[in-house]
């Protein structure tokens, strides 16, 4: 398939699933990090405030690494991916470490029953399809 096709492609995944991951993802990241800050003492009892921290962090990393590798592929192509460096790749790959817990919890909501929380599919998951055409995109052969 041509290098056009792909970024059209890419760039119709980006603003079917990847906006409104960015828009959800961006406001309830934020905020969470504040409240976790906010309520350490109040809400949490013992370590799961800095394993919300982390999990948190990972994913603002995740989504400012995806940001920042989609808008290098669509201005320079394969080329400009596999000449980014591996600090963007390393958020990435956090940043899907982080949806795929996320992921992981819905699976066993929808397993025990409890489909309400499907719109938190919003906060990540969804972009694990184009950032998995990232990857592919570098890896593959193909003109740059």
């Amino acid at each position: 398939m041509r290098d056009g096709v792909h970024r059209r492609l890419y760039a119709l995944q980006c603003g079917l699933l990847g906006l409104p991951t960015v828009m959800a993802c961006g406001v309830a990241g934020v905020q969470g990090l504040r409240h976790v800050d906010v309520h350490r003492g109040f809400l949490l009892a013992g370590n799961e405030g800095g394993l919300l921290l982390l999990w948190g962090g990972a994913g603002l990393l995740g989504l400012l690494a995806w940001l920042w590798l989609s808008a290098r592929y669509l201005r320079r192509g394969r080329d400009g991916l596999r000449r980014a460096g591996t600090l963007p790749w390393a958020g990435l790959a956090m940043g899907a470490l982080a949806a795929g817990g996320l992921l992981l919890v819905l699976l066993y909501a929808g397993a025990v029953g409890r489909w309400q929380v499907l719109g938190y599919l919003v906060f990540g998951p969804l972009l694990l399809v184009p950032s998995a055409h990232l990857v592919w995109l570098r890896r593959s052969e193909g003109p740059s």
